[in-house]
């Protein structure tokens, strides 16, 4: 019988012991990739209802000293009435809608963009308009509301939910050159649309007038030859959350114009 040359196999243990070795080194190398990666934070279901009402009937339910128009007057019998559906039908405008932000006004907002997942409309809850959507925490959301007719072109008056409050008061002042952050402001709709091409007017401009501790805020795009628009920015927060904002419309007359306040001690918008 011819004897097998030292060297020419390899002992059956080496090869096995070659192979753990070799899955050891990989499966610490996987281990160390999964634990130096970032966490990945989950998706979280939020929603906004918008109540579009003509200028009449949201007025109806302010009682009390309006203070500033910067929050001080809570708005609990309109949320109680939109929530009921005991409000005649007549008070509400059904030619504007809810739309997402693309993605070039989402960049332009610092913001991202979103597809909603589901859409409801104002007689099958309550009377609100609600949008859902899911996102990761922190990611601010951009949605425009955007009449399709001028019949009620001006967005005069805004009811705006809170962190741990329902509806409050709010007037959209114009924005000075030093503004104090509120959450209600306005600005030109031409200002507001010429970041459609992704140009970045959060970082430059729209982040020292808006104050989004609150979560939602909301900026009137004024259109002096057509309705404004309105957009209602969202920071989310961890937890899943509904938004809310109610939004007084009213004719544009020859004294209806935006009149920039001073972040709190302005003129009010009449």
């Amino acid at each position: 019988m011819a004897r097998r040359r030292r060297g020419q196999e390899p002992p059956a243990w080496s090869a096995w012991y070659s192979l753990s070795v070799s899955c050891l080194v990989s499966l610490i190398g996987l281990i160390s990739l999964l634990l130096a990666a970032p966490a990945q934070a989950e998706a979280v279901e939020y929603s906004l209802q918008v109540a579009d009402l003509i200028e009449d009937a949201f007025v109806h339910f302010m009682k009390g000293d309006i203070g500033h128009g910067e929050g001080e007057l809570v708005l609990a019998g309109l949320e109680r009435a939109l929530d009921s559906g005991e409000m005649n039908r007549g008070a509400l405008l059904y030619d504007r809608d809810i739309y997402p932000a693309g993605e070039g006004v989402a960049r332009s907002f610092g913001a991202v963009a979103v597809r909603p997942t589901s859409y409801s409309s104002s007689e099958e809850k309550g009377l609100w308009k609600t949008v859902r959507w899911e996102g990761k925490p922190g990611d601010r959301v951009v949605w425009i509301v955007r009449p399709a007719t001028t019949h009620y072109a001006q967005a005069k008056r805004l009811g705006l939910s809170g962190m741990a409050s329902g509806l409050r008061y709010y007037i959209p002042y114009g924005v000075t050159l030093s503004p104090t952050p509120l959450r209600a402001v306005s600005y030109s709709l031409t200002l507001l649309r010429s970041g459609e091409d992704g140009a970045p007017l959060w970082e430059k401009f729209l982040s020292r007038g808006v104050d989004l501790k609150e979560a939602l805020a909301a900026m009137v795009g004024v259109n002096s030859v057509g309705s404004d628009w309105v957009y209602l920015v969202v920071q989310p927060p961890p937890q899943p959350m509904t938004f809310r904002a109610a939004i007084g419309w009213a004719r544009r007359g020859a004294n209806d114009r935006v009149i920039a306040g001073t972040g709190g001690t302005g003129v009010r918008l009449r």
